[in-house]
């Protein structure tokens, strides 16, 4: 085994250390600063404030219903599709459980910690 590594130990004795010429980080810097760009980045959220408007109104209109959905009671058996002719009603018989409500409503809370959380981190990288 040690055959192998007298090779390799050679064969870097031969080789020697490498260093940079003179003016190297000369060069380099030289280098960034023709590619470097003056202008700055503007910030655009990947998701509108329209979108963000929706979908807090749908959480939020989901979990206020939550609570008619769970046994016992249906507010969607009430509701009237009499206006489609022919068309019975599809939520007919439709209810949670108490457990998957609780779920549900958990879920909604953590994904609204989280994404505040992630907000405050996000900002914080990135502020000037």
């Amino acid at each position: 085994m040690e055959e192998q590594y007298k090779d390799i130990k050679r064969l870097v004795k031969e080789a020697g250390a490498e260093h940079p010429s003179v003016d190297f980080l000369q060069n380099v810097m030289s280098e960034i600063k023709i590619t470097s760009v003056d202008r700055s980045i503007t910030y655009q959220p990947l998701i509108s404030k329209k979108a963000w408007l929706v979908m807090g109104v749908l959480i939020i209109g989901i979990l206020i219903s939550l609570p008619f959905l769970s046994e016992g009671t249906s507010i969607l058996d009430k509701m009237d599709f009499s206006f489609l002719n022919g068309v019975k009603n599809p939520f007919a018989g439709f209810k949670l459980h108490s457990a998957t409500m609780y779920g549900i409503i958990f879920l909604a809370i953590l994904f609204m910690v989280q994404i505040t959380v992630i907000k405050r981190r996000i900002d914080k990288i990135y502020s000037v």
